[in-house]
């Protein structure tokens, strides 16, 4: 008896290693190490490296316009992603994206202190982002902006973001009509 349980070991051993022969070769998914993207922004903040250079462009020029932007979260981690969910879901804390689902989580997404929609730093943003690939994607959420240069088109000529005329202003109307004689 213990010799044909020592046949049927070998067999299916043979057919294991036949298997994996005719399968062919493998491919190994190597990972990269994590925050190897990450760059630090001024006020601590971590973010994409792409997101971080063209925030820090579109921050250099609201300050040069007179308007501040200033981050209050950047990158998450996983747990403090689903730390924040978990709160979230027992009423506990504001609104968060499921573990997993956040673009915090890729460092691509950033909040920011706007007040509210009619706030001058809303306006800006509303009427600038998008040159610089950020976009608004949570209608609840004014502060919450997403780093998606690919999807977020940019302001068509002579308008901003939002499609108000930008440009030179108009020369004005002269005061008196002159005279054809």
């Amino acid at each position: 008896m213990p010799l044909a349980f020592l046949r049927w070991g070998v067999l299916l051993l043979v057919c294991l290693a036949a298997s994996s022969s005719f399968a062919g070769p493998t491919k190994v998914r190597r990972t990269k190490a994590k925050g190897s993207k990450l760059v630090r922004i001024k006020g601590g903040e971590l973010l994409h490296h792409a997101a971080a250079e063209a925030f820090l462009r579109m921050s250099t020029e609201a300050r040069v316009e007179g308007v501040s932007l200033r981050v209050t979260s950047g990158y998450r981690s996983r747990r403090e992603q689903r730390w924040l969910y978990l709160r979230y879901r027992k009423g506990l804390g504001p609104k968060a994206a499921r573990p997993g689902r956040s673009n915090h989580q890729r460092g691509l997404a950033v909040d920011l202190v706007v007040g509210d929609v009619s706030s001058n730093t809303y306006d800006w943003l509303a009427s600038h982002a998008c040159r610089f690939g950020f976009r608004r994607t949570v209608p609840s959420e004014p502060w919450h902006w997403e780093f998606r240069p690919r999807t977020t088109l940019g302001p068509a000529e002579g308008q901003d973001c939002l499609g108000r005329d930008v440009g030179p202003e108009p020369a004005p109307e002269p005061v008196a009509k002159q005279d054809a004689s």
